[in-house]
């Protein structure tokens, strides 16, 4: 071709990609993409994360995001290749690339989009389903369209052979860096607490009897909690409702019942309606964090309501794989056909990392803001660690055995060896971050609340080693409380009933917050100063492996417990504190009064909704859904 500016030739046609690399091509090309799409998400999760996150886990997160979707892509993308050179064979190839290419790419943006359209559409949100539909369409159609023009562009020469994988490299790059530039996103108090105002420490330690420490009397060497009670006050009469972790520690922050909470078992979400000790405190210009060390306190259950920060990842490298999707569905696929023991990180983690995280949280905060900490322990729920015990048992081997594993009187003491090594295990990281908070003069002015969400059946009526039932050994729950400003004698013992529904208020009084309302939570400060405590009855639930428990426990000692198979029993707590005799049958009029109790709570629990976080990450810690109610 030629004109009067001289000879133009056209561009040497490269040699096509052969047809036997087409799905190949086509899967690295849309991995390209998918890298890009995570890399991206990855940025949004780590900058909205309430994770505790330093910028090069911001950016570890950003690329952990990146690979795990690259990896969906290419399976999405070899599905594409294999449509490119299989349909229509009679086409041109750049052609069939394009459709291979195009249909990977959609794949991708389905498995991603396809997900929030179902939950959209869940809630009627039709317009919503719709808009989001239409996008994930765009989407495709954009891969399809742009698939054709760049193959074309490289067959006549006009662009190097590269598609999107050198440039997609350079973007997750660059938005790995943007990740580690970008802080994260945190709900900053508005209002400045007046001068003086207290830090709080709610230290909550899972599955800790209350006649293992040393200040009650116990085997355990505890000192650090027992300098707690010591030097502040010891309370003889604290229980708990439901001796289970989640709707426990709901009704601790909310300050309301469980049945008034709805959260009556691991797994259920608190609704966003209930206010919480937490909102409460942040109103008022407090700095929150929460720090977690079981899956069972995952922010999926709604305990995070009002937390700046809620620290519940648990894995070793690389922190908030179970944030963005594709890290998400991995570790449940590992939960439902894997074996949990394999991957512990994943549902727990041990105290001494929880309190360093936390002490760390401590030293983002400005010195003159009061802060709101809550450390979670897990490490005396079982499986028991030996903790290097001559004749230790191995607890997990036995919990992977069959349902109703015979336990031997040498497993039982072994066992309970263990147990108590937990308990001072435990006890060791409260003392550390007691001392790292008294070293940043964090308790200069303060105000400490220590209790556990429920005890531990280690045998007593044929239970060994959780808390099922409702017996006294999983309702008890010990209860320390020391501020630097108490208004009463260092260890002072109260014999007041006092339940974990007192937290929320207890909080809230000892920092001059208004105290919550719609709840009976009585600051526990009050019998404390000479005031009176609550004698209502306290309404219990519980469960066994295969039914639900209802019962009723006065504070004069009468105990009525219910089973949905319609088993009662009735107990005098002053002369048969370890509930051996069933009363029921000599009792008719007291048993009839707590059918009453029992029938009245059950109309609240009925309309209780189902189960809405991953079962199969909460049968790997051992908690089933009982069957009847």
């Amino acid at each position: 071709m030629s004109d009067h500016f001289g000879t133009i030739e056209a561009p040497p046609e490269l040699p096509p990609v052969p047809e036997s690399r087409m799905a190949w091509r086509i899967a690295t090309q849309v991995a390209a993409a998918g890298a890009l799409f995570g890399a991206a998400e990855g940025v949004v999760v780590a900058s909205r994360s309430q994770l505790l996150l330093t910028s090069f886990e911001r950016a570890q997160l950003s690329l952990a995001a990146a690979l795990a979707d690259a990896a969906v892509a290419v399976v999405a993308g070899l599905v594409g290749g294999l449509v490119g050179r299989h349909r229509h064979p009679e086409d041109p190839l750049w052609r069939r690339y394009q459709r291979g290419f195009g249909v990977g790419w959609t794949l991708v943006s389905f498995f991603f989009l396809a997900p929030m359209v179902v939950e959209l559409l869940r809630r009627s949100d039709w317009r919503n389903a719709a808009g989001l539909a239409a996008v994930s369409l765009s989407v495709s159609a954009f891969g399809f369209l742009v698939a054709g023009f760049f193959y074309r562009r490289e067959m006549i020469g006009l662009m190097p052979r590269l598609g999107f994988r050198l440039p997609a490299v350079v973007g997750v790059l660059g938005l790995a860096a943007l990740s580690a530039g970008v802080p994260q996103y945190r709900v900053v108090p508005a209002l400045k607490p007046g001068p003086g105002s207290p830090n709080l420490v709610l230290i909550t330690i899972d599955t800790l009897r209350r006649d293992h420490l040393g200040v009650y009397g116990g085997p355990v060497p505890t000192p650090n909690l027992d300098r707690l009670g010591l030097e502040g006050a010891i309370f003889d009469a604290g229980v708990t409702p439901l001796p289970e972790t989640a709707p426990s520690h709901a009704s601790m922050l909310t300050g309301r019942h469980p049945s008034e909470t709805k959260v009556i078992q691991n797994g259920r979400r608190l609704p966003a309606a209930e206010l919480t000790v937490t909102e409460q405190l942040g109103l008022a210009g407090w700095r929150t964090g929460a720090f977690v060390s079981s899956f069972a306190l995952d922010s999926s259950a709604g305990l995070d309501q009002g937390f700046e920060v809620y620290d519940d990842d648990f894995f070793p490298s690389v922190r908030g794989v179970g944030e963005f999707r594709t890290g998400w569905l991995a570790l449940r696929l590992l939960m439902r056909f894997g074996d949990p023991a394999d991957w512990p990180w994943f549902l727990e983690r041990r105290g001494d990392a929880t309190v360093a995280r936390a002490l760390t949280w401590v030293d983002t905060l400005p010195t003159d803001t009061p802060m709101f900490l809550w450390v979670h322990l897990f490490d005396p729920h079982s499986p028991y660690d030996p903790h290097d015990e001559p004749g230790g048992i191995d607890h997990p081997a036995i919990l992977a055995d069959e349902p109703g594993h015979a336990y031997t009187p040498e497993e039982v003491a072994a066992l309970r060896k263990q147990y108590a090594a937990e308990v001072a295990y435990t006890d060791l990281q409260v003392g550390a971050l007691l001392d790292g908070l008294r070293a940043r003069g964090r308790l200069e002015e303060a105000g400490v609340l220590a209790l556990a969400d429920h005890g531990e059946s280690l045998g007593e009526h044929d239970i060994h080693f959780t808390h099922h039932g409702v017996y006294e050994e999983v309702l008890q729950i010990p209860i320390l409380l020391w501020g630097s400003r108490q208004g009463w004698a260092p260890g002072t013992r109260s014999s007041a009933p006092v339940s974990v529904l007192d937290v929320a208020n207890t909080l809230l009084e000892y920092a001059g917050v208004p105290k919550l309302t719609r709840t009976d939570s009585l600051p526990m400060e009050v019998p404390l100063l000479g005031g009176l405590a609550s004698s209502a009855p306290a309404l219990l639930m519980g469960r066994t492996e295969k039914t639900w428990l209802y019962g009723v426990r006065s504070w004069g000692g009468a105990k009525y417990i219910s089973g949905a198979d319609g088993s009662e029993e009735l107990y005098d707590l002053v002369v048969d504190p370890h509930e051996q005799v069933n009363q029921a049958p000599n009792q008719p009029a007291a048993v009839e009064s707590g059918r009453r109790s029992v029938e009245m709570l059950k109309t609240h629990v009925d309309r209780a909704p189902t189960a809405t976080t991953d079962a199969a990450m909460l049968e790997a810690l051992g908690y089933t859904e009982p069957t009847h109610r």
